[in-house]
């Protein structure tokens, strides 16, 4: 719950504020306590969901090239992981691989992980107010050794919760094309 206060009280200050602005406009009658009060919700439910985000680093250019050199430590695996798209694109969607936490992405963005050869796991949800909104999503995958596994996650929005929908990529360099214009997340720990 404490994660929320601070955008309960953006919201109240914004509400009170866009209030006494609109008390200029309808300076009679109850209109302007409505806007305010909607002003005030709206502002709270955004940042609300917000209160997930964690601080991510962002990979130096040097980083980002490594990565897309796709060549991971010898005998295991490298995986991609990136994710486009409008909806929610603010709210950090939390990545685990094999239940171990590994980074949290904003849209849109991407990172790398270096993980042992075999199956796995990839799942992912969302933190603060956006993540009861939204199911879980959970992807299965085989790393190949010396290989490289790529998914894209992006968001859909259903009638009562949002999805996660999985689009796995195979071909290194459609995986190069698409991640060189994204910012990459440092990963933590970059190597499990």
């Amino acid at each position: 719950m404490n994660k929320y206060i601070p955008g309960i009280v953006i919201g109240v200050v914004v509400g009170v504020i866009f209030g006494f602005l609109m008390s200029f406009v309808f300076p009679e009658g109850p209109a302007a306590t409505f806007y305010g009060a909607g002003a005030a919700a709206f502002t709270a439910y955004i940042f609300s969901n917000l209160a997930g985000n964690k601080k991510v680093p962002k990979a130096s250019d040097a980083e980002k090239q490594a990565a897309l050199a796709m060549q991971p430590p010898p005998g295991k695996a490298l995986l991609y992981v990136y994710r486009e798209g409008f909806v929610a694109k603010l709210a950090g969607l939390n990545l685990q691989v094999d239940g171990q936490e590994f980074a949290q992405l904003t849209a849109p963005k991407f990172t790398v992980l270096a993980l042992p050869a075999g199956p796995h796991t990839l799942t992912c949800g969302f933190g603060g107010l956006a993540g009861p909104q939204s199911k879980k999503g959970s992807y299965d995958f085989l790393a190949a050794a010396d290989g490289m596994a790529a998914v894209g996650i992006g968001v859909s929005m259903g009638l009562v919760q949002g999805n996660m929908a999985f689009t796995p990529m195979t071909d290194p360099q459609a995986v190069k094309a698409k991640l060189g214009g994204m910012p990459m997340a440092v990963a933590s720990p970059a190597e499990i």
